[in-house]
């Protein structure tokens, strides 16, 4: 299998675990609304856990140097791939969503700094097979990406975060940990690169 084949395996088949999840999930409790809210907030949950996973990647190696830190880096690409195909997957729900509750409406969701995260993240889809990364060249690819990454690890922590501490639900509070640890890997080899 060649890499590109790998990635648009990785994509299509994260797309499809996630509507057959959510639409086992929703059929198994009558297609309520409840059931269907629940469905988005775990798949952004899981997408975002992924994310995590491709933010820390090259820090940790930099740092650790295990075998399962070079196995990370080695599958980032993948993860990276496999975090939109799960969004996507989310991004279908919410259009569900919007065909089922008529005063739920994409303008709620879809604002403009969430088409750009969006468009940013299809973008490095994109840009994650052969062809379109050497049409654009190795430059503006690592720009891209570099840049990518860190838009969407803000824009999908700040996602996490309630608008009150009384509405913290715990699995958003180890979300948002494993995120201070994962931007913490991150200063800590932008340091060592520095002092070498």
């Amino acid at each position: 299998m060649t890499t590109d084949q790998r990635t648009a395996a990785t994509f299509i088949g994260a797309v499809a675990l996630t509507g057959i999840a959510a639409a086992a999930w929703i059929i198994a409790h009558d297609r309520s609304l409840e059931s269907l809210d629940f469905a988005l907030r775990n798949s952004g949950r899981i997408a975002f856990l992924v994310l995590i996973v491709v933010f820390a990647a090259r820090p940790l190696q930099e740092l650790l140097r295990r075998g399962w830190t070079a196995r990370l880096l080695r599958n980032r690409r993948q993860f990276g791939v496999a975090f939109a195909g799960i969004h996507s997957g989310h991004l279908g729900m919410i259009l569900y969503k919007v065909d089922r509750v008529p005063e739920f409406t994409l303008a709620a969701i879809l604002n403009v700094p969430a088409a750009l995260v969006y468009g940013l993240m299809y973008l490095m889809v994109i840009t994650s097979f052969g062809a379109p990364a050497r049409a654009i060249g190795p430059k503006a690819w690592k720009v891209l990406h570099k840049l990518g990454v860190f838009v969407l690890f803000v824009a999908f922590l700040d996602s996490q975060v309630p608008r009150s501490l009384d509405d913290l639900a715990p699995v958003n509070a180890i979300l948002i940990g494993l995120a201070v640890l994962a931007l913490a890997a991150r200063v800590g080899a932008f340091v060592k690169r520095r002092q070498r």
